[in-house]
């Protein structure tokens, strides 16, 4: 078989059984395997104990030169904030609602690198591509979930203060920075923000695969097993949560927004930051394949858990994450075809 028929098999070999197994996590819920209380409770257990022990341990078992390269930076950033800034300055001025606008701005940039992403780099790549997605999530979460909170406030200031004070009994004192992460005055509330930021799991996580590999320890075997045991559980646990928070209701009263972004998401992001990466900094082959894929990868579940500290279409995000990743499975396997097609190692 020449080499195009192998990519191509071996692409649907990383991103058919990826989709497959998320496509199972939607009937083990319809079935009423999972109830629907359940569903948060098994993101939390992937996100807290599975993904951040997948980081952890990618990150500690390499060298540290062979997993960080500066040119990561200079790449990731540039193409973040340059997607960030189209993606405002086309819909900052259309005739949306405000809730519906920031739900739009917020799913265009929030990526689902955790579940999605580093399933793919591990079984496309390696642990090594895995470990450099590791490093690129860590740099982006802390933005994600500022820019998130900064999106949201400056759209929905006044109907968050107003489901603040609704919710303020009378003659009772109003509560700062509540269920929204904003105080009544309007402000974010960032002693919460900075708690949330610097006690995610998966960024602590990396921090502490980042010393260990810098510093070259050599953990204790048994403290390496607990980690393999907790991070074998990531990637089956992070696909089936995926399928399981699908709801399909709300998908037609968002179809024409829900495909803009989806389209901007799955490839016009990794677009641009193919562009700064092989033509502009030249990076090596492997950083530039994570960065893509990770960059392709569809809407975060974690967008509608933060969305819900606000006041915003949390039907519009439901509905964008399900198509996203929906298509993703198609964009996905086209931009691993080019990527491998680039780098067949």
């Amino acid at each position: 078989m020449n080499s195009l028929g192998t990519t191509i098999i071996e692409v649907l070999g990383v991103t058919l059984p990826i989709f497959v197994v998320v496509a199972i996590g939607y009937f083990i819920k319809k079935r009423g395997i999972i109830s629907e209380e359940n569903v948060p409770v098994l993101n939390r257990l992937t996100y807290n104990f599975g993904l951040s022990s997948l980081v952890f341990i990618q990150i500690a078992q390499n060298k540290f030169s062979d997993i960080f390269d500066v040119k990561l930076l200079k790449v990731i950033f540039p193409s973040y904030f340059s997607y960030i800034l189209i993606i405002f300055f086309i819909f900052f001025f259309t005739k949306i609602k405000a809730g519906t606008k920031s739900a739009i701005i917020v799913s265009s940039f929030r990526n689902n690198m955790a579940f999605i992403g580093m399933p793919i780099l591990l079984y496309a790549f390696g642990e090594l591509a895995s470990a450099k997605a590791s490093i690129v999530i860590a740099m982006l979460l802390p933005l994600n979930i500022i820019f998130t909170a900064i999106f949201f406030q400056v759209f929905n200031l006044k109907a968050a203060g107003a489901n603040i004070n609704s919710q303020i009994a009378p003659g009772e004192k109003p509560a700062t920075g509540d269920r929204f992460n904003v105080n009544t005055a309007g402000k974010i509330n960032l002693k919460r923000l900075a708690k949330e930021i610097f006690l995610d799991p998966v960024i602590i996580g990396v921090a502490a695969g980042l010393l260990v590999s810098y510093f070259n320890f050599n953990l204790p075997k048994p403290v390496t097993n607990i980690f393999s045991i907790l991070s074998d559980i990531a990637v089956p646990l992070a696909l089936l949560s995926i399928g399981a928070s699908f709801k399909f209701a709300h998908i037609r009263n968002h179809i024409k927004y829900i495909s803009i972004i989806s389209g901007a998401k799955l490839v016009i992001f990794p677009a641009i930051a193919f562009v700064f990466g092989k033509y502009v900094f030249n990076l090596g082959s492997l950083d530039l394949v994570a960065i893509c894929i990770l960059f392709a990868t569809p809407v975060a579940v974690a967008t509608y858990i933060q969305a819900q500290k606000y006041d915003t279409d949390l039907d519009f995000i439901s509905s964008v994450i399900i198509v996203s990743t929906i298509v993703s499975a198609l964009t996905l396997t086209a931009w691993l075809f080019v990527l491998r097609m680039i780098n067949p190692a």
